[in-house]
């Protein structure tokens, strides 16, 4: 399964007329995307895995859009992984000394011979977690034209400054 945007990204970001942030501050017209389709979803996914709230399945695209981490990505496989047993322990509210519970949902949600180092299990949290997101970062940021001022008030949403 892997990864699967929530709905309404692609059009949040730009990403429906291919110039996704495409042009920042004095950038030309014709300037590539710095802005990979991956870094929305993972934009969505940090912000679901702080608040530790799934968002419904529901509101996932019906198919994946990348099936394994962008190259880019790789070196955080095993951190992702760690960020969604952390959310998960938080929203099931299970207690940190409980060992046996925390290695129930550490099998249950990884499974190291994949490539994302989640189980199936896993991956539809990781997904769901990113639904969350989204719906935090629409309610929270207006649809900006440029990386610059998407990354100023992504940092203000996530401190709590608007």
């Amino acid at each position: 399964m892997a990864f699967i945007l929530p709905k309404g990204v692609r059009d949040y970001f730009g990403f429906d007329n291919q110039r996704a942030f495409a042009r920042s501050r004095g950038a030309s017209r014709d300037a590539v995307p710095r802005f990979l389709m991956f870094d929305a979803y993972y934009c969505c996914l940090m912000l679901g895995l702080d608040t530790a709230m799934l968002g419904d399945e529901s509101a996932l695209e019906p198919v994946s859009f990348l099936p394994i981490y962008p190259e880019t990505y790789r070196g955080q496989v095993e951190l992702i992984a760690a960020l969604l047993v952390d959310a998960e322990l938080r929203r099931l509210r299970i207690d940190t000394d409980d060992r046996d519970d925390i290695e129930r949902q550490m099998v249950q949600l990884l499974d190291l011979s994949s490539v994302t180092r989640l189980s199936s299990e896993g991956d539809s949290l990781l997904n769901r977690y990113a639904a969350s997101g989204f719906n935090r970062l629409r309610d929270g940021i207006l649809k900006v034209d440029n990386l610059e001022d998407f990354l100023v008030a992504y940092h203000a949403l996530w401190n709590g400054e608007t």
